[in-house]
């Protein structure tokens, strides 16, 4: 039975979070799901996350660039295990994500101590909490100072009033770090016009860092697009269809040793690969390696009548697919959305690209 190699294994710590994102992707699981049906444990303890590792190193294969990454919830919540882990197992690299509300100043130091984790601090809940992303600044001055202690940690900034993002993009890039990525939400209630003005912004920002190399190439989805590699860059390097190869590069581990294909997949309990007492069973990811090798057939399912088919820019988010359409290969309708509104910027720029091109071959 082939085995995968694993780049990364997920610790989900804690259901808890200490924000209520409207937009944020465990909803529908947890609209669905007592969280005490869920699992035993409402967060993972330290002995629980010894016992996955002990089971991690003695039967997975691993990449050698594996990565460990604590997940939930908000994971500084479970802040003991996230501690313990990294003192345990220095030789290792970690992530995690953070809303920034729960960092303080003992975290915020241990985690400038130890260079081996990278953070991303969340700024999508800064309309919904905040006043914005100036005044979420404000209120999280330890989440800053971590973020700006080491230049691995990044922000991300899920844009939710599209008006504003071009000056709060200024904001982050000057104020906070320049280290950061630009995400619509997906399961969000985009309207048309919502849309184009996002489309609008987003147009001025490029417009406006084209001469920044390193922000220009960070923020232009142009440049990392089937759609540009076409054109330009290695027709190999082409997907027509992408998804994260669930299961088949990276596990999640909850916090009683239930093993999954990934943390959207948890929804469903006919999903769960093992556990580390019994221990994964991987022809039960047989199936994934089907839909791996045939993109089309599955992945294609209901998206051929799309002006977009074959063109997507994003990557197929089987386990929300799940989550909310009850079917892994149907899109949800705002990831849709969010895919056609970052096709628009991408052929823009590949058509001015070329355009440049064309210009410099008539000149020689």
């Amino acid at each position: 039975m082939e085995k995968p190699i694993y780049k990364a294994i997920y610790l989900y710590l804690t259901h808890s979070c200490n924000s209520n994102c409207s937009f944020c992707y465990r909803k529908g699981l947890f609209e669905r799901h007592k969280k005490s049906e869920l699992s035993k444990n409402s967060s993972m303890s330290v002995e629980m996350a010894f016992k996955i590792l002990d089971y991690v190193f003695k039967n997975v294969q691993l990449h050698d660039n594996f990565h460990i990454f604590f997940w939930g919830g908000e994971p500084f919540l479970n802040f003991k295990v996230i501690k313990a882990v990294i003192e345990k197992y220095p030789q290792f690299r970690f992530h995690t994500n953070t809303n920034g509300g729960t960092i303080n100043k003992e975290i915020c130091e241990f985690i400038s101590e130890h260079r081996n984790i990278g953070v991303t601090w969340s700024f999508g809940n800064c309309y919904e909490r905040y006043a914005g992303p100036k005044d979420k600044v404000e209120h999280e001055p330890w989440a800053l100072k971590m973020i700006q202690d080491n230049f691995q940690h990044n922000v991300n900034f899920m844009v939710t009033k599209y008006e504003s993002l071009l000056d709060d993009f200024e904001y982050l890039v000057t104020n906070v770090t320049r280290h950061v990525s630009l995400d619509i939400a997906t399961k969000y209630n985009h309207t048309e016009v919502d849309l184009d003005v996002f489309f609008r912004q987003y147009d001025s920002l490029l417009e406006r860092y084209e001469n920044d190399p390193t922000l220009y190439q960070a923020i232009n989805p142009t440049l990392h697009s089937n759609l540009y590699y076409r054109e330009f860059g290695f027709k190999s390097q082409v997907q027509d269809f992408h998804f994260c190869r669930s299961g088949l590069e990276r596990l999640f581990i909850d916090m009683d040793g239930g093993i999954w294909q990934c943390d959207n997949m948890y929804v469903c309990q006919h999903n769960k690969l093992g556990t580390i007492d019994t221990g994964l069973d991987y022809s039960k990811l047989d199936f994934m390696r089907e839909v791996d090798e045939n993109r089309e057939k599955y992945l294609g399912k209901y998206c051929k009548d799309c002006e977009l088919y074959k063109q997507c820019s994003r990557n197929m988010c089987l386990g929300l697919n799940l989550e909310w359409m009850h079917d892994m290969f149907k899109p949800e309708p705002s990831f849709c959305k969010m895919c056609k509104v970052l096709y628009k910027i991408t052929k823009k720029y590949v058509d001015i690209e070329k355009q440049h091109k064309e210009a410099v071959c008539q000149v020689l």
